[in-house]
């Protein structure tokens, strides 16, 4: 008889940088406390944690190089200990010290950020992320060896999706000026971020971070991290709250793994553009929108009915479901799915050119009495207006 497969709870957690995956981990754990789950019957794991020890253990080793007893002291961390034990690491880190001291940088204040950037510290990088990786991968194995159901696991790394093949698998996005300001009004990231002189500045910072880790997976694993057919959910952050967020997680994990249907996109119901005008989102279809805002009201979102969209360039516009979109917007309902029809072609080009200046400026208030869409898509107006006048 064939061994029945065990299949326990796992959810990982991926995403673009500051996206909000540490935030939502914790939201995660704490409702799942509130339904009865037991501390010790959480596990979490995080191979930014693990990233850090490691660098850390090697940004301390490097500070204190000239001090043979402090030396000494750091190399009795377990991260020093797997590198020194290793002929090939061991090699590898007395060349990246070398390099370093030759290049006259000071070590006694050296930090990640460096350690993050600099040239020299590029095979360190590789080993470390290997090392991570792999351990991951044995992680997955390990949780899997016997049926725990009781038990959860959160894993929180950008490849945990790849190394744990059978995991509810999550990617979090953001739009790049939402993620560049979030990273701005962080104070808190300390010695991983700049202390960036501006928005822009932080912009900029953080998509060069996501374009090098795409870059970087995919020469090393040949993963493309912006393919969603890597994934089981994903959700936009930029525009949602972190009550949503992680709801939305826990219901679609659980549907997951009860094999029943959910839908993989998700995103606020401020990023979809009207291609109708008010008078027949008002209007009565099936139902009218204040029996829809009723319905959400008493019973939410009906999770099993996305609207249909079309995106272009990265704006996208609702097709079907324009009630749904607005009936959620007004009742503060922050998260809600969608399904693209049409994508960067002719046909959403075409329905695209159902967003007039009127529409858009007529559904606002369903959203939010101070709200634009300027927000969301910054010169829309001006651009909008420009096509008019043609």
């Amino acid at each position: 008889m064939e061994d029945k497969k065990i299949r326990n709870k796992i959810i990982t957690i991926s995403g673009q940088p500051v996206t909000g995956k540490g935030t939502n981990v914790k939201a995660i754990i704490e409702k799942l406390k509130q339904k009865g789950y037991k501390d010790e019957n959480i596990h979490l794991e995080s191979t930014g944690d693990a990233f850090r020890k490691y660098f850390n253990s090697i940004i301390e080793m490097i500070q204190n190089i000239d001090s043979e007893e402090k030396a000494k002291e750091c190399g009795e961390s377990a991260e020093i200990k797997e590198l020194i034990n290793n002929e090939e690491y061991r090699k590898t880190l007395v060349e990246t010290i070398a390099k370093l001291k030759k290049s006259g940088i000071d070590l006694r204040n050296f930090n990640i950020e460096q350690a993050n950037n600099l040239e020299e510290f590029k095979k360190i990088r590789k080993i470390v992320d290997t090392l991570i990786d792999q351990g991951m991968a044995q992680k997955g194995i390990e949780i899997n060896k016997e049926e725990k159901p009781d038990d959860i696991w959160i894993i929180d790394s950008r490849l945990a999706f790849h190394n744990i093949p059978e995991a509810f698998s999550v990617r979090l996005t953001s739009k790049p000026e939402v993620a560049g300001k979030r990273l701005f009004d962080d104070k808190t990231r300390g010695k991983e971020d700049n202390k960036y002189k501006s928005v822009e500045e932080a912009i900029q910072a953080r998509e060069r971070r996501r374009l090098g880790e795409n870059e970087r997976y995919l020469r090393r694993y040949g993963v493309d991290l912006d393919d969603e057919d890597n994934y089981d959910l994903i959700i936009d952050t930029s525009y949602s709250t972190v009550d949503d967020i992680s709801n939305t997680i826990l219901k679609c994990s659980n549907l997951y793994y009860q094999n029943k249907y959910f839908p993989k996109n998700w995103a606020s119901p401020k990023i979809f553009l009207p291609l109708q005008p008010e008078r027949v989102t008002l209007g009565k279809a099936s139902y009218s929108m204040d029996e829809m805002i009723q319905s959400m009201k008493e019973i939410g979102y009906d999770f099993t009915e996305p609207i249909t969209v079309v995106e272009k360039d990265g704006i996208k516009g609702i097709v079907e479901g324009h009630h749904r979109n607005f009936g959620a917007a007004f009742n503060g309902i922050t998260l809600i799915p969608y399904v693209i029809i049409e994508k960067n072609n002719e046909k959403a080009e075409n329905f695209l050119k159902g967003a007039t200046i009127s529409k858009l400026h007529s559904h606002e208030w369903l959203i939010g009495n101070e709200f634009s869409y300027d927000e969301i898509y910054p010169g829309i107006y001006d651009r909008l207006k420009g096509d008019e006048e043609r």
